[in-house]
């Protein structure tokens, strides 16, 4: 008989199926100990051709794919349990004929969300952990092109991150990886005086904030001009009836900083008042960068692509260290790719600040960041963004090296623990909402204005425990509400 072209189709398949893939039965066991019956090894081998990967327990199955293409050599990818019991979930093994590739899903919602991106079951491979335990680690599904990856353990996924595998979704199913998940020290909390606010008190659990700057390009022309300053201020003032957590800026903090360093000077001074009180964070905006010349145009005669990445007068104003919480850098030295965390309502939170429209190399970077913080719900600050409109833009802005388009289908999208994305650069307000791949909420705030008059501040309210965002703009120099209270529910936030 002649085989179909579809390696390891059915046809091949079926002797292993009789031979007792599927000759486990549940049997329900109330008594399973999960960290002792995961017992049974699952080993990965790859097609050398086509990169698709094929997980199997079956030594003669791994023998029969070499005449497929795959490697006859192979690796521990992790042990399974050998019999169904309680807390146990099915595994199915499937396939996807237009593209070639295997991927494995867990009985329910993660199985039917394969199918319908076009997998076909195939039959149920192996049991797993629905939840998690001491001695089990999560899998991770991971993708790079149209082929997918399964892995098990943060060791896994940040080496596969790191071999250009995009984070798809995680905790499908649980069971032990081949290399043990590295231990953490014990967070030691600090202490915490009664009526404080601090970690661990009652407010913590509850909605907190973050705050937003709007460009302030304009607010840094005259010494005179005190509404930079009057809006950090106003910020700590406010810091516990607003339960700030954090403060990021939209980008273009000065106008023509590299020839007029006085404007850096007026800006330092303007976020003085966060200091020491509030952690913040700064994005990267064109007029922060060498690209930009006297008066606010780009610099006649010059690459402006090439002078965009140029923010050493940036980073000499604002080095890293005045960020407390700021925890890693794409480059040594530069904060224009930056992530910072802090905890807010009991969860763990980051932004991730990205240079405007960001080289690849920077966007892979953050892909390994946010993939290699599962736990942690994901705020994405770059300057450029939404549209005026509320459109996600798809310009470089003429000499970018991506748009921000490429950002959403690359980063923004694909990872299920990026929430909010916030931007400035044009317009004045606007807002939209987005669903991730994995369904997840995604949602965008673009608050520029440009104001000559006040100072704006987006503050965004987060109930993680009704899963609800609350945002709204206010100029605390002239005491204006700029954009009214809007509540977006059904947020899907990250334990």
């Amino acid at each position: 008989m002649k085989l179909s072209k579809r390696w390891l189709s059915l046809a091949v398949l079926a002797p292993l199926v009789m031979a007792g893939v599927q000759a486990q039965p549940a049997q329900a066991d109330p008594s399973v100990d999960a960290c002792k019956t995961f017992t049974i090894d699952v080993l990965r081998t790859e097609n050398v051709r086509s990169g698709a990967a094929l997980l199997t327990q079956f030594p003669s199955e791994l023998k029969s794919s070499v005449s497929y293409g795959f490697s006859a050599s192979s690796e521990l990818a992790f042990k399974t349990a050998s019999k169904s019991g309680t807390g146990i979930v099915n595994v199915w093994r499937m396939y996807n004929a237009k593209a070639g590739d295997f991927s494995w899903a867990a009985e329910g919602a993660d199985r039917d969300a394969l199918v319908a991106a076009g997998y076909t079951s195939e039959f149920k491979q192996f049991f797993a952990s629905g939840d998690d335990a001491d001695c089990l680690s999560s899998a991770y599904r991971l993708r790079k092109g149209n082929k997918s990856r399964i892995v098990v353990g943060v060791v896994a996924r940040d080496n596969s991150v790191r071999d250009g595998w995009s984070l798809a979704s995680s905790g499908m199913f649980y069971a032990v990886p081949a290399v043990p998940d590295p231990v953490e020290p014990p967070v030691v909390p600090d202490p915490v005086e009664p009526g404080d606010g601090g970690h661990g008190s009652p407010a913590d659990e509850e909605a907190f904030s973050i705050a937003v700057i709007p460009d302030t390009q304009q607010e840094t022309w005259s010494d005179s001009d005190s509404r930079f300053k009057n809006r950090s201020q106003w910020l700590v003032d406010n810091a516990e009836k607003e339960n700030l957590k954090f403060v990021t800026h939209a980008g273009d903090v000065v106008d023509w900083g590299n020839a007029v360093p006085e404007q850096y000077t007026r800006a330092k001074a303007g976020l003085a008042p966060l200091d020491k009180k509030i952690p913040y964070s700064l994005t990267v905006g064109n007029h922060d960068t060498a690209a930009v010349c006297r008066g606010g145009s780009a610099c006649p005669g010059r690459d402006t692509s090439v002078d965009v990445r140029d923010t050493a007068v940036f980073n000499a104003a604002f080095g890293s260290a005045r960020f407390t919480s700021m925890k890693g850098q794409f480059e040594a030295g530069k904060v224009d790719n930056s992530f910072s965390t802090f905890e807010g309502g009991g969860e763990k939170w980051m932004v991730l600040n990205l240079e405007l429209w960001p080289r690849k190399s920077a966007v892979a970077w953050g892909q390994s960041v946010v993939a290699s913080h599962p736990d942690h719900n994901v705020i994405v600050a770059t300057h450029s963004y939404l549209n005026a409109d509320g459109s996600i833009s798809t310009s470089n802005g003429g000499y970018g090296a991506t748009s921000p388009m490429y950002l959403f289908d690359s980063l923004i999208k694909v990872y299920p623990n990026i929430k909010i994305v916030v931007s400035g650069h044009t317009g004045e307000s606007a807002s939209r909402v987005d669903t991730g791949n994995s369904g997840n909420k995604i949602l965008s705030l673009l608050q520029c204005f440009h104001s000559r008059t006040t100072n704006p501040v987006r503050l965004i309210e987060i109930n993680a425990s009704s899963g609800t965002v609350t945002h709204r703009v206010y100029a605390p120099y002239t005491d204006e509400t700029l954009v009214s209270e809007t509540v977006v529910p059904g947020f899907d936030f990250t334990h």
